[in-house]
């Protein structure tokens, strides 16, 4: 026999579905969102890594130019010192890969000696071959989107020098510690022999090592590559020193450990959203039913009776919600993984959800909700039986205040509008919640589309201030960088031309050992490739002599520096002096380094000469850039200079878009997730005020109102609602659209995003507003109009 108060939890569970399933989908929203998020970033960060350590990673990579490539000779020597674990040699080409679109993309070609014997940085076969014969090659499967190739396919690579060489893609492999061939160009393994056809060359140019012990310590591993660099130099040979990853991440680890956290505060603001729908919904429902609760204290009943009940009432709620989000979200966390692995190109051995994950959906869909009903709860349970049983629903308190007075002071308007006016403030406590629920959701949502707008601005900017030319250039050598420009411009559809150099050098620590690798960029100071935006300092002028420029993320990663300070750096083995003069954005937290063109030259002795030309086209359109990129190869590659590579500003554009599109789209998810939450407070307000006004609606038809009239008096209150909410909203959003854009720039580019405030935004939620507003106000309206005078009248 199910006792009287639990009829009644079942009752309130069951006899009113439309407050049922508003409650529950608000839970429902938080705990979806949340464990999509925790979900997919435990699962994401788990298989990126762990298929990335599987893969055995280099602790160490020490690259040399063609005319100091080794033998296994050297290899040998390597892997006799007694800090080396183990070490590996390959051949790196670059080359240029004509996709099945006939167009022409990076392409890096990887000789490797034995493909039984690959025991650092393995790949695994998906399909096909497992070693290539000759003149063939194994294709890594990022490179079939990139190229439109795949087995059986013929491969046209061309040479710097213009020369083109045909392979057959004889099988593709995973590569789990290689960037995706969309940021980074399209690999293909080859065996020497092939190499040699290739490049004319089958010595090495790469030296791959891991550490003997303590390969999980990144300082110990620096140490392991200084001595190996020093046995290098030893040799005769001026490698360039060996880039250290951090021991067992994903070289996007940062990116995608940053992408999710941004995910996760919105899923916090999602709950948060949801828990002010359940303490509204609640208070209503205590408020409706006030003249129970004091028949039940008459009876008897105690107070932390009554507060059981209800608190059971939530807790089925949330159980409910969680039998319904978990499954859902689960499947959603698939999708998403599935999407970023695609994007990102790593294995995923399981989807297995770690237990803590588990945990937090169901702390989030028990205790959230029971938290949010407490105090309204408490409140409505802690009333006397006199106040209850002789209550209005607290309609009496309607105009005794400041606002109730000015609205019956208004002259002008129809009386079914000043109706409506009154109905709207006539529960303030809901009115209240119901109005921070609108406005946090409207705040939040148009906030949603100003990070993306400002995200998409930013990148643009960073983009125009670090590439604002439309054709690079890449020779396999240096050449005389007058001959160059002066070639290159007279291409029809060149306007101007530059030539650049690049290099590596490492800063030399106040200890005397050395710090990580800073890529150096020498440009000409009044350089017409790129508009600099400064955070700090300046830019390089004609007249300075070892001034630098270094990017956010050296300045992030070297806290000791300040603009104005000199620094020791050692460039090609040879240590020099320069001052900081400014500190300038870059893309992500990268240790980039800009230096004037002639003082690099000096101090790395090599004075008029570079290898990078960088050119301005007459028309800045993508068609024209491919055009004058072909035309400018072709013409030089006549003159004998071997022209490792082009590409065009499109494709730079395209690559580093296609990096951020998946932090938009959830962006975009999270903002139409916010905005379900916030129409889901709207239409339980209206759901709630038109139910307890159901006496009230009969009274009016009882002495001749319309169902027309009812309807109208009802939307305008839900328009009401709507826009002083969507009024608040905007005001809302502005301060918060700049504080999460400022974070999130800052979790991705370690600088605050160049905040655009999303005007559409505002737009959209108004329609999105006053739309729902409508569609919440019309159902419950046109329900009370179907019912009877008599039955309205009866209505409890």
């Amino acid at each position: 026999m199910i006792a009287p108060r639990w009829k009644k939890v079942i009752s309130d569970l069951f006899g009113n579905p439309t407050r049922s399933l508003l409650v529950i989908v608000s839970i429902f929203i938080g705990v979806f969102a949340v464990g999509v998020i925790s979900s997919s970033q435990a699962i994401i960060v788990r298989e990126m890594n762990s298929t990335y350590t599987a893969a055995s990673p280099a602790h160490g990579t020490l690259s040399l130019g063609d005319q100091d490539s080794f033998t296994s000779d050297l290899l040998l020597t390597v892997r006799q010192m007694a800090k080396v674990g183990d070490a590996e040699a390959r051949r790196l080409y670059g080359a240029q890969v004509r996709t099945a679109a006939n167009d022409w993309r990076d392409l890096r070609v990887m000789g490797i000696d034995d493909f039984n014997d690959v025991r650092i940085e393995k790949f695994l076969p998906q399909a096909g071959a497992t070693r290539p014969g000759a003149k063939e090659a194994l294709l890594e499967r990022s490179g079939i989107q990139e190229t439109g190739l795949n087995i059986g396919d013929t491969l046209v690579l061309e040479r710097p020098d213009g020369r083109q060489r045909e392979l057959r893609i004889a099988g593709i492999v995973y590569a789990p510690t290689e960037i995706p061939a969309q940021f980074g160009g399209t690999l293909v393994y080859v065996d020497m022999g092939t190499m040699e056809w290739i490049s004319g060359r089958r010595d090495f140019n790469q030296l791959l090592f891991v550490s003997a012990e303590n390969g999980d310590d990144q300082a110990h591993n620096e140490i392991v590559a200084k001595a190996v660099y020093d046995k290098v130099r030893k040799s005769g040979r001026t490698p360039s020193f060996p880039s250290v990853p951090v021991p067992n991440k994903h070289p996007l680890d940062q990116f995608i450990q940053g992408m999710v956290s941004i995910m996760g505060a919105l899923g916090v603001m999602a709950v948060f959203l949801g828990g002010f729908l359940v303490t509204n919904t609640i208070s209503a429902l205590l408020t409706q039913q006030t003249r129970q609760i004091g028949i039940m204290k008459s009876v008897g009943a105690q107070r932390y009776q009554i507060m059981q009940m209800y608190l059971t009432l939530v807790l089925s709620f949330g159980v409910i919600a969680l039998l319904i989000a978990f499954p859902i979200s689960q499947w959603f966390t698939r999708q998403f993984v599935d999407l970023v692995a695609g994007q990102f190109n790593f294995e995923l051995s399981s989807y297995q959800i770690p237990l803590n994950v588990v945990l937090t959906q169901v702390a989030i869909s028990l205790l959230t909700p029971m938290l949010a009903a407490l105090l309204p709860i408490l409140s409505g349970t802690g009333i006397t039986i006199r106040e209850a049983l002789s209550s209005e629903g607290g309609a009496s308190t309607y105009g005794k205040g400041l606002l109730d007075r000015m609205i019956q002071n208004i002259r002008g308007l129809p009386r079914p509008v000043l109706l409506s006016l009154r109905n709207t403030f006539r529960r303030k406590g809901r009115v209240i919640l119901t109005l921070t629920t609108l406005t946090l959701g409207g705040a939040i949502f148009i906030a949603m589309l100003s990070v993306r707008v400002s995200l998409t601005a930013t990148l643009d900017d960073l983009l125009t201030a670090l590439f604002d030319y439309d054709v690079q250039v890449s020779l396999e050598r240096d050449y005389r960088d007058t001959y160059i420009i002066t070639e290159a411009e007279r291409v029809p559809g060149v306007a101007s031309a530059e030539m650049w150099r690049g290099g590596s050098g490492r800063r030399v620590l106040p200890s005397g050992n050395e710090g990580n690798a800073i890529t150096l960029f020498a440009v000409p100071p009044d350089t017409q490739m790129m508009n600099p935006k400064m955070t700090e300092g300046r830019w390089l002028l004609p007249e300075d002599t070892n001034a630098i420029v270094m990017s956010t993320g050296v300045m992030q990663e070297d806290t000791d520096l300040r603009v104005g300070d000199m620094v020791t750096l050692k460039i090609n083995g040879r240590e020099s002096e320069w001052q900081i003069v400014g500190v300038m954005p870059v893309i992500g937290s990268t240790r980039w380094a800009y230096t004037s063109y002639d003082s690099y030259g000096r101090v790395a002795r090599e004075v008029g000469t570079a290898s990078t030309l960088l050119i301005r086209t007459t028309e800045r359109t993508g068609p024209l850039q491919r055009q004058v990129a072909d035309a400018v190869d072709a013409h030089l590659s006549s003159l004998g200079v071997n022209v490792a590579s082009t590409q065009t500003l499109a494709v730079i554009r395209e690559q580093q878009e296609s990096f951020f599109n998946v932090i938009i789209f959830a962006l975009v998810a999270m903002a139409l997730l916010i905005a379900v939450v916030g129409g889901l407070g709207l239409m339980g307000t209206m759901s709630l005020n038109v139910m307890e006004r159901t006496r009230e609606i009969g009274v009016m038809r009882a002495i001749g109102a319309s169902d027309g009239a009812v309807l109208q008096i009802v939307i305008i209150e839900g328009l009401v609602l709507g826009l002083l909410s969507w009024a608040l909203g905007v005001l809302l959003s502005f301060p918060l659209s700049q504080l999460i854009a400022t974070q999130v720039g800052i979790v991705l580019f370690t600088f605050p995003l160049s905040f655009s405030f999303a005007s559409e935004g505002a737009i959209l939620w108004l329609i999105i507003s006053l739309v729902v507003a409508s569609g919440a106000s019309i159902i419950p309206a046109w329900r009370a109009s179907q019912m009877t005078v008599r039955d309205v009248l009866a209505y409890e």
